[in-house]
């Protein structure tokens, strides 16, 4: 076994890699049989991550909006009370 020619070794090294990384798919509890099935849920998964960016920007611009039509309202009724504009 001390004396393995280039391919041998090489083709050690692939079947070596290959299993481990197997191992490693199935132990994070991914389907290494079904790897179309696999692709798909990790496409969905994607799509979940970006809506959820997405919304989350939303989120601050909703919040952005209120911060700032309060302080337009807090100055409006300051400068009603200051300058004494009865409605």
């Amino acid at each position: 076994m001390a004396n393995l020619s280039e391919q041998e070794a090489e083709a050690i090294a692939k079947r070596a890699a290959r299993e481990a990384t197997e191992e490693t798919l199935q132990k994070l509890g991914m389907d290494t049989e079904n790897v179309f099935e696999t692709q798909k849920d990790l496409a969905h998964l994607r799509r979940q991550r970006l809506a959820s960016d997405q919304v989350e920007a939303l989120g601050k611009r909703i919040l952005l909006g209120i911060f700032i039509t309060g302080l337009v309202g807090t100055l409006v009724a300051g400068l009603k009370v200051a300058l004494n504009i009865k409605e």
